[in-house]
Formats: structure tokens, C-alpha cells, sequence
């Protein structure tokens, strides 16, 4: 037998356990591990890559106050009504063309009116924004002639069928119409209406979208939500609201501290001390009496207002003794600068004013309405930003009421004629404002120089083109009744051209008649021109414009004077 000890005999064999998931926490961004970072914290604020579970997350986004109110004002501004029509759509048609004729505009705007009541685009043009800038897109199944559009969330739109050389070219969509709507098209919440999904194809004719989908687009053929540039700094500004209220809500409360004065008791008591001490502190005593014996007794209960009552301690003369100090509770609790800075954050990546959403409700920021000031430089890039996200909505709306038109049967050229949506609130109008209050202006100051042709400084200072100009002159001959054939129609318009000095008065001072129209104030010789100074006949050899001898056509010059030299081109 070997004296050699056996393995077995000593340690236990245990298997080794499967292999776990490794997750890295590697935060180098450099070179080619950017996209390939698997943390925690980078999977949190770089967010899915699933276009569903991009919905989920804008919609978790929305349920945010800040960015809820983002969206509606971005929405607000985009479909504001048009106050001298009261209608959300509006039609811009060519009115320098003579084939748009009285009854075109007005058949136009009725069928206009009844194609937004069909659709409810008075009610739902809001909603329908909204949506399209929150997730991209926004889905619409056409119905029979004369009934309105069904709203399919763009998370029941499963696929899109392209063309083969264009990916923003789509030729059908595949959509799950297996759900039932619930709510309106405001607060839209969808349910399967079963277990399975039911795809559907459907061509693209039948399908309204709105979307904001480009050929540079990285989602393309579906549209980019305006959310996406943010989600980010929303993480990190949700991440740090979590922290902020949960160190609140753990240090907040004050805390007191018990030093108890243990003398020169051994340490094996010192425990036990400390535990009645705390145990008298806690409890409140109670005087009681024994029902079945009589006996007199106290009982110690727990006092739940221990904390908040008086505590008397004994001191010796030296000031030893126990006492009680308060800790105060988390520090810096009113310092919310790093929280305010991912909300600004959020704000300048909506494009959002500062006047338009103040960071806290006490704030008095300065707000122009679009006037010249500080805000007006965040208010024309914030306009400019709706201007284009308004084109995406307006280019659908435009086909669609032209698709309508052929099925009414109304016959229309569709290049007269575009949809487009009201421009920005306030804004467009204070601006307009003051641009032709400043066209006019320069207009003015111009009309007193004569050497200028009035068509002309109205196009330099008033900023016509050749085609408002015309219709101008056009609208003025109607208003003149004039002809526009005349031959004189230029200036019956415009009036007579003034002339100038030279031409209206000849030459002054040398002996033509009328040569006293430039020295009707005295002229170049600064002299005065009464009717008494006028006796000489004008234009008498040897005299001066003012009748004296000695003026310029005299031999010699006027005696203590500097000889004068005649205007060019006068004999001598």
C-alpha cells in the first residue's frame, strides 16, 4: 500500500460552471470600438437600433413634461390657422398668370373646404404633425370616395417595398391590420386585436404618409423622428433626475448623533450600556396596575415620538458628559445647474427659443413677438426650422387635395395652383412688417432725385420683381381705366418725367431767353435775385444776369472783383 496521500481524500471535485456573459465596461471610443461598446451606460443613451423599439422610447420621451411641451409647440407653430380665411391649409395660386381666372380661385376654395372637412384636417392637422415629427411618419389608409382617412401607427407598418435604385421610392407597404384603435389620433394607443399578426400588403396609392424622410436619411424609406438628435441628452438628463431624487430621498432627513459618556467602564459592558441607553430612549415608560394581583407596575412601550421630544443628559462640572448632535441632512439639495444644463441641452437640439419655453416659472426672459432684439436671432432660425419641416407636410397635402380634385372631376391645371401651410405665428407678420416699413422708407427718400427712373427704385428700394411690377401696373390701369394697350399707359401711370434744370429753365446767365433758370436764388454768383436787379433786358451784351456791367460777356471783369469765366461751351 503507497504511502502516498490520495487527492480525494482532501479536496472535492466540483465541475466548472458554464461560461456567463461577459459584458465590457470598456469607455475608449477611440478607433473602431465606438460601435461595438457594449456598457451599461453606452447602451442607455445610445438607445435601440430597432426602428419599433424607437417608438417605444420616443414614446417614453413624450411621457417627459419638458418634451411633450417641446413637440406641441413645434406642432402649434407649424399649423396655425390663417386668420382672414380660418382655414389650416391654405392655397398659393399664380396670380401673375392670366389663366387663373375669378371662378377657378373660388371653385378651388370650396372643394378646398369640403376635402378638410372629409379628413377632419381642421381637428386632426395638429395631431397629424405632431406625430409625423415624433416618429417620422405618419399612416393613413384611404377609404371609399367621400369618407375620410384610417390612421395606422407606424409600428403596425411592418415593411416597405422599394425600387431597386432608390430606396425612398416606395411601391407598397406591408402593415399589420390586425389591431383595434383605442383613443383618438392624439393620445393614439393601439392593441392587437389577437395573438398572431395578420400582414397585409397594401400599394402605395392607398396609403396617405406623411413624412420627413430624405435620400440622405439613414432610416430611409422610413422617416427620422426629431427626437432621435436628443435622446441622448434626454437619457442623461432622465439618468441624473433619478440620482437627484434618489440622494434626496436618502439624505434628506436629519440624523442625530448619541455620544454617551461610558467613564472608565470596561469594554465588555460598554455594549450592553450603550443598548440600555438606547432602549431608554426609544421606549416610554407607563405606570399600570396588575388587574389580577393589584400590583403596582411600569411598562415600556415604544414611543414613536422619541425622536422629537427633549433629551436631558447629565454633565459633570468639567463639561463631560453625553449629548446629542444633529447631522444635517444632503447638502446642495437647491443646486440644480448640472440638471438645468442637459435641460438646455434638450431645448437648443428641438431648436426650441429660450423666450419660447423659460427654464423655470418665475423667469422673465426677454420675448420680441419676433421683433429685432435678442431673441430675434433664435426666433428666425426656429421659424426657418418649421419653414422646412412644413414642406414635408405640405408637398402630401398638396398631392393628395390634386388627387381629390381628379376624382371630383374638376378639371385644373396643378401648376396654377399649391398647398402650403400658414406661416409661423406672430413672426412672419412682425417681420413683413418691418421689412416694408423700411422698404417704404428708402422708397421715400429716393423719389426726390430725379435723375432716377421711379420703375427703377422701385425695384432697387421696394424689392419688386419683373412680375410683381407688372401686376402693379396692371392693377393700376384698372384702376385708372386706362387700356393697357395705350402707347401713353407708361405714363399715365408713372406721370410726366420731371425735367431737369438745364432742360425745363436753358442755360442761365448768358443771353438766352430763359437763361435765368438755374439763378433763381442767386445761381452760382450768390447774389440776391429781386424784381428790382431785373431792369436790363436778358441776355444784352455787357450785361449781367443781375442787369450790372462788368459781369462775364463785358470786357474786363466787375472792378474789385476776380474775373469770372462763362459756362463751358458759351462763346466768349
Amino acid at each position: 500500500m503507497s504511502s502516498t496521500p490520495k487527492w480525494s481524500g482532501f479536496y472535492e471535485i466540483v465541475p466548472p460552471a458554464p461560461k456567463t456573459a461577459e459584458i465590457t465596461d470598456n469607455q475608449d471610443i477611440s478607433g473602431g470600438s465606438l460601435y461595438s461598446n457594449n456598457s451599461w451606460y453606452q447602451r442607455i443613451i445610445q438607445g435601440s437600433s430597432s426602428r419599433i423599439n424607437k417608438y417605444k422610447e420616443y414614446d417614453t420621451m413624450d411621457d417627459d413634461v419638458e418634451v411633450a411641451r417641446a413637440l406641441d409647440t413645434i406642432a402649434e407653430e407649424m399649423t396655425s390657422f390663417d386668420l382672414a380665411t380660418r382655414s389650416p391649409v391654405l392655397i398659393d395660386f399664380q396670380l401673375d398668370d392670366d389663366r387663373v381666372k375669378p371662378y377657378t380661385i373660388e371653385t378651388l376654395r370650396s372643394a378646398l373646404r369640403v376635402w378638410c372637412d372629409i379628413n377632419h384636417l381642421d381637428d386632426q392637422l395638429f395631431d397629424i404633425v405632431r406625430v409625423t415629427i415624433k416618429y417620422g411618419d405618419c399612416f393613413f389608409i384611404k377609404g371609399k370616395f367621400g369618407e375620410g382617412w384610417s390612421y395606422v401607427h407606424p409600428r403596425h407598418v411592418l415593411a416597405a417595398s422599394v425600387s431597386e435604385h432608390n430606396v425612398t421610392d416606395v411601391r407598397g407597404w406591408l402593415m399589420d391590420t390586425n389591431f383595434k384603435q383605442v383613443g383618438n389620433l392624439a393620445s393614439a394607443s393601439y392593441m392587437p386585436a389577437k395573438n398572431q399578426v395578420e400582414a397585409v400588403p397594401m400599394e402605395s396609392n392607398k396609403v396617405v404618409r406623411f413624412t420627413r424622410c430624405t435620400q440622405t436619411s439613414d432610416s430611409a424609406p422610413f422617416g427620422e423622428s426629431v427626437l432621435r438628435p436628443v435622446f441622448k441628452a434626454f437619457k442623461q438628463k432622465e439618468l441624473l433626475e433619478d440620482a437627484i431624487i434618489i440622494y434626496r430621498i436618502t439624505r434628506a432627513p436629519e440624523r442625530r448623533v448619541f455620544y454617551v459618556d461610558v467613564g472608565k467602564m470596561p469594554p465588555a459592558r460598554v455594549k450592553a450600556y450603550l443598548e440600555n441607553v438606547k432602549n431608554e430612549l426609544k421606549q416610554k415608560k407607563i405606570p399600570s396596575v396588575n388587574n389580577n394581583t393589584g400590583v403596582s407596575q411600569v411598562e415600556s412601550v415604544y414611543n414613536p415620538q422619541s425622536m422629537t421630544e427633549d433629551f436631558f443628559f447629565a454633565q459633570s462640572p468639567t463639561g463631560k458628559g453625553s449629548r446629542v448632535e444633529v447631522l444635517p441632512g444632503g447638502q446642495g439639495l437647491g443646486e440644480l445647474r448640472d440638471l438645468e444644463y442637459f435641460q438646455e441641452k434638450v431645448f437648443r437640439g428641438l431648436r426650441i427659443p429660450t423666450s419660447y419655453m423659460p427654464m423655470h416659472a418665475g423667469d422673465n426672459p426677454v420675448f420680441n413677438d419676433g421683433k429685432m432684439g435678442q431673441s430675434y436671432v433664435e426666433e428666425l432660425r426656429f421659424s426657418l426650422y418649421v419653414g422646412r419641416l412644413q414642406k414635408s407636410i405640405e408637398s402630401t397635402l398638396d398631392s393628395e387635395f390634386k388627387k381629390f380634385l381628379l376624382e371630383m372631376n374638376i378639371n385644373c391645371d396643378p401648376s396654377l395652383f399649391k398647398l402650403r401651410l400658414p406661416d409661423a405665428q406672430n413672426f412672419g407678420k412682425y417681420r413683413q412688417q418691418e421689412l416694408d416699413a423700411a422698404l417704404l422708407n428708402a422708397f421715400g427718400s429716393s423719389e426726390g432725385i430725379t435723375s432716377l427712373s421711379k420703375r427703377f427704385t422701385m425695384k432697387r428700394y421696394l424689392q419688386l420683381s419683373d412680375s410683381e411690377l407688372a401686376t402693379n401696373e396692371k392693377l393700376k390701369a384698372e384702376e385708372m381705366g386706362v387700356d393697357r394697350n395705350d402707347p401713353d399707359l407708361i405714363k399715365k401711370i408713372y406721370g410726366e418725367p420731371e425735367m431737369g434744370a438745364e432742360g425745363a429753365g436753358g442755360d442761365a446767365g448768358m443771353g438766352g431767353a430763359g437763361g435765368l433758370g438755374d439763378l433763381g436764388t442767386g445761381g452760382d454768383f450768390g447774389m440776391d435775385m429781386s424784381s428790382t436787379d431785373l431792369e436790363a433786358e436778358p441776355g444784352a451784351e455787357g450785361m449781367s444776369p443781375a442787369g450790372q456791367e462788368g459781369a462775364p460777356g463785358a470786357e474786363g471783369a466787375p472792378e474789385g472783383g476776380a474775373p469770372q469765366t462763362p459756362p463751358p461751351g458759351k462763346p466768349q
